[in-house]
């Protein structure tokens, strides 16, 4: 993966668990999903967690 797409997703990430807005959507599932430009980065938020899942270009991401 590339440095600045890489620098990017750890960003969006880091704002979600410091609780800033990111562009978070639910998966119809416990996971949801935070949008970094083409990417989309699948997370499961556990009380005072946030582990990623999955990290993938959209449509790619979602299969479980």
């Amino acid at each position: 993966m590339q440095p600045k797409r890489r620098d990017a997703i750890r960003s969006k990430v880091d704002a979600f668990a410091r609780g800033e807005r990111v562009d978070v959507k639910n998966t119809g599932s416990q996971l949801l999903r935070i949008r970094v430009g083409d990417d989309r980065v699948i997370i499961d938020e556990q009380t005072m967690l946030v582990l990623v899942v999955e990290v993938g270009p959209r449509g790619g991401s979602y299969k479980e």
